[in-house]
């Protein structure tokens, strides 16, 4: 497994999206505006389902977009498919902070 189980010094931020997905293209400026907000706090990955399709896998990705927060210990905390708002995944970070 690539990042499951992996501890980490920080939370991690998973985006797996889709060139040809229009909500993907709705959640990308919410999460450029987050990570622009937290780069210190969490890394982010932004996941293209399409090329990176053994991410996905391991992840049992089966729509976009989908989010997935993994603690420091490589957990999933949450995880989400469909848009979220910007505020949904503020507060979802900062209860792993």
């Amino acid at each position: 497994m690539i990042f499951l189980d992996q501890k980490s010094d920080k939370p991690r931020f998973m985006q797996f999206t889709a060139a040809w997905c229009g909500p993907c293209r709705v959640l990308n400026p919410i999460v450029d505006n987050i990570k622009s907000q937290k780069p210190a706090e969490v890394d982010f990955m932004r996941i293209d389902v399409d090329t990176q399709s053994d991410i996905a896998e391991e992840f049992n990705i089966r729509g976009v977009p989908t989010i997935i927060l993994l603690d420091k210990d490589g957990k999933i905390s949450w995880r989400h498919t469909g848009l979220a708002s910007e505020k949904e995944i503020i507060n979802q970070i900062d209860s792993l902070l």
